[in-house]
């Protein structure tokens, strides 16, 4: 028997306790394996299970909690940490394995610095990341090329489905889109790494051209300070001529908390997700929208290399850049509003959602990327 302690976040929506649980609700199933669980401060004090909930369903919430509390005085063959700022130290007993994301390749301001040299240092110590442009990071930061594993995230698929034809008109006439709109949807925090002014740019060029787009922005406030109307504001102070109250008013913003199932039917409303990110670690919305049947248009060149198809994926050209340390692509303006023209026009020809739903099926599902995980974690030192 083998024990597996875990370190990290539970009961609310950030990425990284949204995987924490969805490899949590895998590991369970595990023969010859004990879990235990250490929940580790949140980043933020203010957020809580009551003001940004996970989303799961009871049943799935009760098995996620049902996993013991870590004994703090005791050990486990394997320790695995999941949560920021990263802790490099080494355990009383065991090997440890740090999740960690690089967005930017540089992993300066969210590593405890003052345990880096010896994480560096230590052989017995993993870095698992989820994508080959998140392990540049951790290699600019010292750790040897084969203590860093990539373990990619993944999708639940009997959460996030094609939605029927019913629910589909259900969902969209709920958040106000009318018969023949073309729906353009983005998920997640609005800071700049994730294109939000890009794409709010964007948007507005379009709306000049083709009155029955509509922009969808679910944003993740609970969690981050920066909201879309601070970004809408900025863009009409500097492109009055583009960005106007009429833009901001044709715009469905859903600042609210959804429950996993309702994301899903939010996703399956939608004509397109729109991804023109500057720098992410892994980036789960895009596959998630792909797995409920509907095309992405996203940055190519980055984290999402690992997983985009032309079953769904539709890329946005962009020029890689520095700034000091940090590294990112900014995406080329001209050519995501070619590739988003092309899905409004009907002209994305390779685009094929059900070969797209089945291959996230096969490759990308928890189930897939958990037995990956659990085969790092596995290998001996």
């Amino acid at each position: 028997m083998t024990s597996l302690r875990v370190e990290g976040w539970r009961g609310i929506n950030h990425s990284y306790a949204m995987v924490n649980q969805y490899q949590l609700l895998e590991l369970l199933d595990y023969d010859g394996l004990t879990i235990s669980h250490r929940d580790m401060p949140f980043y933020n004090a203010a957020w809580s299970p009551e003001r940004n909930p996970s989303g799961f369903d009871a049943e799935r919430l009760r098995r996620i909690q049902s996993i013991p509390a870590a004994d703090d005085a005791g050990a486990a063959d394997i320790v695995y940490r999941i949560s920021s700022p990263y802790r490099f130290s080494a355990p009383k007993a065991g090997r440890l394995f740090v999740f960690g994301t690089s967005e930017f390749q540089n992993i300066d301001g969210d590593a405890d610095t003052s345990g880096l040299d010896e994480g560096v240092r230590n052989n017995a110590l993993t870095i698992v990341t989820p994508s080959r442009w998140s392990k540049v990071g951790f290699v600019k930061a010292g750790f040897p090329e084969a203590r860093v594993a990539v373990v990619p995230h993944g999708v639940n698929c009997d959460i996030f489905k094609p939605s029927s034809p019913e629910r589909r008109a259900r969902v969209r006439k709920n958040i106000g889109l009318a018969d023949g709109e073309f729906a353009m949807l983005f998920i997640g925090g609005m800071p700049l790494n994730k294109g939000p002014d890009l794409l709010i740019f964007a948007y507005a060029l379009l709306r000049q051209r083709y009155k029955h787009v509509r922009l969808i922005l679910k944003e993740s406030s609970g969690l981050y300070s920066k909201r879309a109307d601070k970004i809408f504001n900025e863009l009409m102070q500097t492109r009055p001529d583009v960005v106007t109250e009429d833009v901001r008013a044709s715009i469905i913003n859903m600042p609210h908390t959804l429950s996993l199932d309702q994301l899903s039917a939010l996703y399956g409303a939608a004509d397109c997700y729109a991804a023109p990110y500057r720098a992410e670690g892994f980036n789960i919305p895009p596959l998630e929208a792909a797995a409920c049947g509907i095309p992405v248009v996203i940055t190519k060149g980055g984290s999402t290399d690992d997983y985009c198809d032309d079953s769904f994926a539709l890329g946005i050209d962009g020029a890689p850049m520095s700034n000091g340390p940090d590294t990112f692509i900014e995406p080329d303006l001209e050519s995501f509003l070619a590739q988003l023209t092309a899905l409004i026009e009907g002209r994305a020809g390779g685009i094929d959602p059900a070969a797209a739903v089945r291959l996230i099926s096969e490759k990308h599902s928890w189930t897939a990327v958990t037995a990956q995980l659990m085969d790092v974690l596995s290998r001996q030192r």
